[in-house]
């Protein structure tokens, strides 16, 4: 009798030794259940290569022909898009250079190089410009991308 209850208390705690450690695992892999990390998250934040922005807009022409009309004259798409997360982060920022008569490259290395946000990079850029007024620009040129990138999808 002895046995069996020792072997049924050995039994109970090795299975809840075991489902502890595997939930001490399960943490080290990812976030925990119901805290973001499934598909449609890592889609949302997914950073893409240098290869996938510069391939994405030459895959749209008219996207491509509208992005090189608003920098400067013999830019390079891909050389332009590199660095940055994805392809609207690299559109958007091509329109407050458009519309802010921002300088792209040195928006760019705010962004890139920095690590800036870009309503933080127009305000750096253009320290008159309170950081509302950077960050409703920065907006409008989201709204801009957004609309560019969803019509030539």
């Amino acid at each position: 009798m002895k046995s069996v209850i020792c072997s049924v208390a050995f039994v109970a705690c090795f299975g809840l030794s075991t489902s502890i450690f595997a939930q001490g695992r399960g943490q080290a892999g990812g976030p925990p259940a119901g805290h973001g990390g499934g598909l449609g998250h890592a889609a949302n934040t997914r950073t893409e290569t240098k290869a996938d922005i510069g391939q994405r807009i030459s895959e749209h022409p008219k996207l491509a022909a509208k992005l090189q009309s608003l920098l400067p004259a013999g830019t390079n798409l891909d050389a332009a898009g590199s660095g940055f997360k994805n392809m609207g982060q690299f559109v958007a920022s091509v329109h407050v250079s458009h519309n802010l008569n921002i300088p792209f490259d040195q928006l760019k290395e705010k962004m890139v190089t920095d690590h800036k946000s870009l309503g933080g990079a127009i305000h750096e850029l253009k320290p008159d410009m309170t950081k509302d007024a950077a960050d409703s620009e920065a907006q409008k040129a989201v709204t801009q991308a957004k609309e560019e990138t969803k019509s030539q999808s």
